[in-house]
């Protein structure tokens, strides 16, 4: 497979706009595994808080 990585003239567009479209795409993975994991630190919390409740007499 062969990848034609000329942009002819329009590279001066193509490449910032291909550069700023992978940060984005970046930015959104990272944003949503970290947000994720804040989700399911949050719900392992009131598991255990709702646990802890339920075996005091």
């Amino acid at each position: 497979m062969h990848f034609d990585f000329d942009a002819g003239k329009y590279a001066v567009y193509v490449w910032p706009a291909f550069a700023v479209s992978a940060a984005a795409f970046g930015w959104m993975i990272f944003s949503s595994l970290s947000l994720a994991r804040r989700w399911k630190q949050e719900a392992e919390r009131l598991q255990a808080e709702l646990a802890a409740g339920t075996d005091a007499p």
